[in-house]
């Protein structure tokens, strides 16, 4: 489906200073800063009909997956990089992310709504999710070590 809309760019280069990296396709990351029924969202796309979550699930992956690939080059057992996991990939922790580095600036609510724990853990799976669809791993990963997630 080939986008009909214009989307308003004004906050992804900022965002993309803050994050330290710089997209290709800069819709991707319009997209990951936009909540579920932000007023930007075209209703008549399914991409976009719940703002940034589809983007958080892929970004929540390519997070385990870099949790996981970081694993397997120890001796630890697959106890820890579960507990590892559980901590880095929490709620609580990807809030810490977002605050820490005031991602909250960037990202698109609908009206009424507060950055609350799970607007900002979403926020912030959905730009890792948006950078690994862009670049890789390797923009994935370029991501996680600028905001300082401890992966």
């Amino acid at each position: 489906m080939t986008d009909k809309f214009s989307p308003d760019l004004t906050k992804t280069f900022p965002c993309e200073q803050t994050i330290g990296y710089y997209f290709q396709d800069k819709i991707l990351l319009w997209e990951a800063l936009q909540t579920d029924g932000s007023p930007n969202c075209p209703t008549d796309n399914p991409r976009y009909e719940v703002g940034n979550k589809r983007l958080a699930i892929v970004g929540n992956l390519a997070m385990d997956l870099l949790l996981t690939s970081i694993w397997h080059s120890t001796e630890n057992t697959s106890a820890v990089l579960d507990s590892t996991k559980l901590a880095t990939l929490s709620k609580p922790s990807l809030e810490h992310v977002a605050n820490k580095n005031e991602l909250y600036r960037y990202i698109i609510r609908r009206p009424g709504t507060l950055f609350d724990v799970e607007t900002l853990s979403t926020a912030v799976e959905a730009i890792v999710g948006a950078a690994y669809l862009d670049g890789g791993m390797t923009a994935a990963k370029r991501v996680v070590q600028k905001l300082e997630m401890g992966i």
